[in-house]
């Protein structure tokens, strides 16, 4: 293969494996980042620092370029102090779609979120034609929302064609920067959790979700959105997990989510005395409150060979990569 991929947010969790995958593959890869690049240091690509907020740094990543993979955005659990959740998730798939449009590119493949849905009813199946966040919900899952809307709103344009995925909690190695699942499982691993929340969430191999990605290219039908989704597993299950693959002991008591939340402001108030980002907020706990037990990811199965690997394996690999960079030992 000789086609050139341009890929935003390359340097995050998924951006990096997409690259990685793409490369295995035989694709040319030019790969946007922002910031950090030690994800993508030492990989045969071409390496463009930018931001999606400027369309001309995004003209230099697209042109010469036949599918762009938008996997550019900022994740938060703690709001959006700043705006720039907003601005990023909504304007920056804005600006993709433009410039890919003026740049002759045959299909955009957008990396949006099961965030950008409603999770109630849960007795009912959560499909991929589940309502949409409003501006009554919370920042990042509105943005996503609004971001994923932006994008195939032209879609009934003959170029570019859009196609969207929507992961649930991505796991797995090659996690540079440290997800905010990343730094759980972290956490767990250093006994720095005392005890275990109620709920539990649907939880995917960051590789499963790239193959998928990658196979979108070729495979997803224009205009249509896909559930990059993996299995759903209860917190206590994945603390017995994490104490099956690494030995460490986990917590066995379990908080309810009424005295989770009343604790918020004490999690919130240490957190800014130590300048961290707090494990459990507002937003981390409704979605362990409503994650829904019943994803159906059936659509990209059939439609994009989506697969799901063991979800021992996923947590395995984490912290084997983790001790092979040297975080943990």
């Amino acid at each position: 293969m000789n086609k050139t991929i341009a890929v935003t947010g390359a340097s995050g969790h998924l951006g990096n494996v997409i690259c990685r995958l793409l490369l295995e593959k035989g694709f040319r890869v030019k790969a946007m980042y922002n910031t950090r690049r030690d994800s993508l240091e030492g990989l045969p690509i071409e390496l463009i620092q930018g931001d999606v907020l400027n369309k001309s740094d995004l003209a230099k990543l697209i042109d010469g370029c036949e599918i762009v993979i938008n996997s550019a955005a900022i994740i938060s659990i703690n709001g959006d102090p700043t705006g720039m959740v907003f601005k990023t998730n909504t304007e920056g798939p804005r600006n993709v779609y433009d410039v890919a449009k003026e740049k002759g590119v045959k299909r955009i493949v957008h990396i949006s979120s099961v965030h950008a849905v409603m999770e109630e009813p849960l007795n009912l199946p959560f499909d991929e034609k589940r309502t949409y966040k409003t501006a009554t919900c919370f920042p990042y899952d509105y943005s996503k929302a609004q971001g994923e809307q932006i994008m195939l709103s032209n879609k009934a344009n003959a170029a570019p064609e859009v196609v969207v995925l929507r992961p649930s909690c991505i796991i797995g190695p090659f996690d540079y920067k440290t997800s905010e699942f990343g730094k759980a499982l972290l956490k767990f691993y250093h006994g720095k959790i005392p005890v275990m929340p109620e709920g539990g969430y649907n939880f995917i191999d960051v590789r499963d979700v790239a193959e998928s990605v990658i196979n979108a290219m070729e495979k997803g039908r224009n205009g249509e959105i896909y559930l990059a989704t993996g299995k759903y597993y209860s917190m206590k299950e994945l603390a017995n997990t994490i104490e099956k693959v690494t030995g460490k002991k986990t917590p066995k008591n379990t908080l309810s989510f009424t005295v989770l939340k009343s604790l918020i402001p004490f999690i919130s108030a240490y957190s800014k005395l130590t300048n961290t980002i707090p494990l459990f907020t507002t937003e981390s706990i409704n979605a362990l409150k409503y994650g829904h037990p019943g994803m159906d990811n059936t659509k990209a199965i059939t439609e994009l060979g989506h697969r799901v690997r063991p979800f021992e394996e996923s947590i395995n690999e984490f912290f084997t990569w983790q001790k092979s960079i040297g975080k943990i030992k």
